[in-house]
């Protein structure tokens, strides 16, 4: 064999060196059980290995957003940093070298399950109901054939429901990082909502509006955008796109960091986890336009669920959740340094940013072509 391929060889049998303990740990988890299970020693520094995880974010032909996931993608990313991790994010791309954590195979499961190498993860942020239109039989097949980490509890049993006995819990939280935007901005929009419109958010929409609530609702708010939207709203609602239904952790996490009071649906069926019970003004689905009123008229109200929402979001940092999975590596790094949020002048203008430094940073993501 040349020297070459005696180097391609020995780089080939590290990088399966280093996959194989991070494979053997998740095993550990999964045999625990729902015990917490936690080797910190799993996975070692392995010389030759030039990545740990590789977070992909799949967007076959521009279905989604360029920013859809980044409030999942983002928070793992600088929990795995803190924990030691050696991490990237790609773009449609898969590193055969690294532990492939895979966002957005939903869209195009079987073309994407195919470009996938063996012993990926699959991070599922899509409901398991039988509401949802993702979850179909392709979809399920997909998730079968490799791990899959989960936000919801619900959705790691109905998963093993189905069948599916690989699914880890992996709970969203918070990272310093995702507290980013500045105060100071005038709030004239008395509510916001944001996400795919329904009818039976429609509805619900329309009676605000004819009450003569304020209220912007879009489909189309991510990154700089979703910041500056943020920064004027004086509530955020959310409801449900169908019941039953999970708490759209994904989408209010960034909301609950930055400071943002969230009314919110409640059903008696809402998977809703026990620390943030109290982080909404959480009431019936009738009763929201009636509650949002109340609240407008209120502002020192609107400004403790603002707090009660951070208070609760914050008090479940994500590293800490990850490192029950995981494991801490035996070298610890610092996550990037993002320039802290600072305070604006009282008058600030419509031109001025309305977030601190940076977006969700662009220079995490390697583009690479699909």
């Amino acid at each position: 064999m040349s020297s070459r391929g005696k180097f391609l060889h020995a780089r080939g049998a590290l990088a399966a060196r280093c996959m194989a303990a991070i494979d053997g740990h998740i095993s550990a988890v999964l045999k625990a059980k729902g015990t917490i299970t936690c080797l910190s020693t799993a996975i070692q520094d392995i010389p030759g290995c030039s990545m740990h995880f590789s977070l992909v974010k799949m967007n076959p032909d521009d279905l989604m957003p360029s920013h859809g996931f980044d409030d999942a993608i983002f928070p793992l990313y600088y929990s795995l940093q803190s924990l030691g991790y050696d991490v990237e994010i790609l773009f449609n791309s898969v590193n055969a070298r690294s532990k492939n954590i895979i966002f957005g195979s939903a869209m195009a499961p079987r073309r994407i399950g195919r470009m996938l190498p063996k012993g990926s993860v699959i991070f599922n942020l899509e409901q398991i109901t039988p509401e949802s239109k993702w979850c179909n039989k392709d979809y399920l097949a997909h998730l079968h054939d490799f791990t899959v980490w989960d936000y919801s509890p619900a959705n790691v049993s109905a998963l093993a429901d189905a069948g599916l006995s690989q699914a880890v819990h992996v709970p969203l939280g918070y990272v310093p990082q995702m507290t980013r935007l500045r105060s100071g901005f005038a709030e004239d929009v008395d509510m916001l909502f944001y996400g795919l419109m329904t009818d039976r958010r429609h509805a619900v929409i329309s009676r605000m509006t004819a009450a003569g609530i304020h209220i912007l609702a879009t489909q189309e708010a991510f990154g700089n955008m979703r910041d500056r939207l943020l920064a004027h709203s004086r509530l955020i609602l959310n409801i449900h796109q169908f019941v039953p239904a999970r708490l759209e952790l994904v989408r209010l996490g960034y909301v609950w960091a930055n400071k943002k009071a969230v009314l919110s649906e409640w059903r008696a069926d809402t998977e809703i986890p026990d620390h943030l019970q109290e982080a909404c003004c959480f009431t019936a689905y009738e009763a929201l336009p009636e509650t949002a009123a109340a609240m407008l008229a209120r502002p020192g109200q609107i400004q403790k669920q603002a707090e009660a929402g951070f208070a609760a979001f914050t008090s479940k940092p994500m590293p800490l959740s990850l490192e029950k999975v995981l494991g801490r590596r035996n070298r610890a790094v610092p996550a990037p340094f993002l320039p802290p949020p600072g305070p604006l002048p009282a008058a600030a203008s419509q031109s001025q940013s309305a977030y601190s430094g940076s977006a969700w940073p662009e220079w995490l993501i390697t583009k690479s072509a699909p």
